[in-house]
């Protein structure tokens, strides 16, 4: 075992790539696995930019395989999205315990929601809706052959209100009294979580692990987080608070629908009639002052979806919180008479989040959270208008360096889009890493010089200038584009109405294409269409940026429709930039700009995902020419051919080419 570095990244190579189809000798890997290997050895943090192609995955995994067996230890890989995350425990981690002969173990972690209860299941006897009820029906025969008891192993799509009554809720878990306990799915799961080497999760239940005070993975002793660019956006995330009127409804429904004439107060039949009206008649005062509100939230911020940053306290009356509070005693009541230990914690679970719900409508009315930037987000339905009134933190950095790099050593963060211009102070700054941490920067191995153009088309409008021109032209160019393509490509935008406005316009010109835009379809659903067709296009905005892997001739094309600087006025960039100014410092420099930057990598990132791919990039926003900050955008970039006219991109893609 104490050579396995030496053996697997250097001396037998023939080896490794007879057992591990695709394996390339690449020096950047190397270099990688050496600063892991270090990083570990020495208790450092390590930030590391690896481009496309270096092979991240194994030059972490190998070093963390040979330190936690070494040393009898445990270490979480994290990971923003879950195709990187079923790559580690479906390929990667089991092809290094082949080639390796080693016997470490890893476990898949996901939030308990995902498990089924089999307690839960076992009560639920139907729903009003026919669709639930099937859905419940199919879920139960399930539960006889399944193996897992995880949703994302269902083999069907069962609806999110079917799903919520029969799955682990954290607060309604019985533990060792549960008469399922034997065989209970997500217990079974820890147990294999506990038994492991390596805790493979996502970012969300990481940070959700933090959030719940550390009882949701076991203990470990280090951290590696890939795509470590969407470490700032997740632990925002998780920092904030929010609360909206479908939440209220679908709390209050729970407890009683009037409509259905079911919910949690209906089961009772032996509890005083007293008792259960007074909590119906509670009931009924809260959803009335939910409704009140409402309808002030909606005088005061409009009904037309939009987001509006919040900046006066007490904005708003909370006429929630005395009727709330009224609720949950009158439950406590149903507590003390409620027959049996499921309907104890249930009653629980409804007085705790009536308390949860008035707390948080407290802290954002009254803006008790310092350092925070609060605002209302107004979406209209066809027939009704949904609002969420939400708080999350402008800076992270210091609850970053807190809960994360002063409590765990070493922490490993890495991507293929973690510096600007050659720098890492833009990640270090907003993560709180310190300078005693270790930095490496490599290149990608691939061949970008001979694979890739990018094309700079002139004569569009400046988009900050004339954007109703500018978006009239860039949609003639990207079908111009289209009809050289004929589909294998990306159209990454950033915003929906544009989305809207190229998908219907792609539509009418190419009926013979598959047009596909985000939102139509679930995401894996979209990229399982376009990878099987390739007169296909995809229209995408913010996810679609990152994340997304399609190697092979399915992609070969990539339009980045404008240069994707975050909306000025959404409230968490304004709040931040507001911050800089008070700072004497430039938000556009510090902040703007290298955001847009990392971004506009990972748009670019999309098209060459093997040493094998070949395609063509094509920005269509002039400032990348124009501006003095073009150049932070194309320097960004790997050295490639960069060509004007659209003649040399129909000759780079035609099959002669190829």
């Amino acid at each position: 075992m104490a050579n396995i570095f030496s053996v697997v990244l250097g001396g037998d190579k023939e080896s490794l790539a007879a057992q591990c189809k695709g394996f390339e000798s690449r020096p950047q890997q190397t270099k990688m696995a050496e600063a892991v290997q270090n990083a570990l050895a020495m208790k450092r943090h390590l930030v590391v930019e690896a481009g496309t192609g270096v092979g991240k995955s194994l030059a972490y995994l190998l070093p963390l395989i040979d330190w936690v067996l070494k040393n009898n230890k445990k270490a979480v890989v994290s990971t923003y999205t879950k195709t990187l995350q079923e790559q580690l425990v479906k390929k990667d981690l089991p092809n290094l315990k082949n080639i390796t002969g080693l016997d470490f173990k890893f476990a898949l972690c996901v939030g308990s929601q995902n498990y089924l209860c089999l307690r839960r299941l076992s009560r639920e006897d139907g729903f009003d809706l026919f669709q639930s009820y099937k859905d419940i029906d199919k879920i139960r025969e399930w539960s006889k052959t399944t193996g897992t008891g995880l949703r994302f192993d269902l083999g069907f799509t069962a609806g999110d209100e079917a799903w919520s009554r029969v799955c682990r809720e954290s607060d309604l878990c019985l533990g060792k009294k549960c008469p399922e306990r034997d065989n209970c799915f997500y217990a079974k799961a820890r147990k294999r979580e506990f038994a492991s080497h390596i805790l493979v999760v996502n970012h969300h239940l990481f940070f959700s692990n933090l959030a719940g005070g550390g009882n949701v993975l076991p203990a470990y002793e280090a951290v590696v987080f890939d795509e470590a660019h969407t470490l700032e956006d997740v632990a925002t995330s998780y920092l904030g608070i929010e609360i909206s009127n479908l939440q209220l409804k679908y709390f209050f429904d729970s407890l009683f629908n009037p409509e259905t004439g079911k919910g949690f107060l209906s089961k009772f039949k032996n509890i005083p009639y007293d008792k259960i009206n007074n909590s119906r008649r509670a009931l009924g005062l809260a959803r009335d002052a939910a409704q009140l509100f409402s309808t002030e939230v909606i005088f005061k911020f409009g009904s037309e979806s939009n987001t509006i940053r919040i900046r006066q306290k007490q904005f708003e009356v909370n006429y929630l919180k005395e009727p709330l509070k009224v609720l949950a005693s009158s439950l406590e009541d149903i507590f003390d008479e409620a027959p049996s230990l499921d309907d104890k914690i249930e009653a629980r679970r409804f007085i705790t989040r009536a308390a949860g719900f008035s707390a948080i409508l407290d802290r954002i009315i009254n803006m008790e959270l310092e350092g925070y930037v609060y605002w209302a987000d107004i979406l209209n339905r066809r027939q009704s208008v949904k609002w969420t009134l939400c708080a999350a933190p402008i800076e992270i950095a210091g609850e970053f360096k807190k809960q994360v790099l002063d409590s765990v050593r070493p922490v490993i963060m890495t991507s293929a889009t973690l510096s600007v211009n050659g720098s890492f102070d833009f990640i270090k700054k907003n993560l709180g890493i310190g300078d005693d941490s270790d930095t490496l920067l490599l290149d990608s191995p691939f061949d970008y010089a001979n694979n890739a153009f990018l094309y700079l088309p002139g004569g569009l409008p400046d988009p900050s200038l004339e954007f109703d021109l500018y978006q009239e032209k860039a949609v003639e160019k990207i079908s111009e584009i289209i009809s050289i393509t004929r589909g294998r490509t990306f159209v990454l935008l950033t915003s929906y109405k544009m989305m809207d406005k190229v998908f219907y316009r792609l539509k009418e010109n190419f009926c013979d294409l598959q047009i596909l835009r985000q939102g139509d379809f679930p995401r894996y659903k979209l990229l399982e269409k376009f990878k099987h067709n390739h007169n296909s296009v995809i229209l995408g905005t913010d996810t679609f940026w990152q994340g997304i892997d399609v190697p092979g001739k399915a992609l070969e094309c990539v339009i980045i429709a404008k240069l994707p600087f975050a909306v000025p006025d959404e409230p968490i960039v304004e709040a931040k930039m507001e911050l800089l100014v008070s700072q004497n410092k430039n938000p556009f420099v510090c902040y703007q700009l290298p955001r847009a930057v990392t971004m506009f990598r990972q748009g670019f990132g999309r098209l060459i995902r093997t040493k094998h791919d070949k395609g063509v990039v094509a920005v269509l926003d002039p400032r990348i020419n124009t501006k003095t900050y073009g150049k932070s955008f194309l320097n960004a970039l790997p050295n490639c051919r960069r060509v004007y006219n659209i003649s040399e991109v129909t000759e780079f893609l035609s099959p002669e080419q190829k």
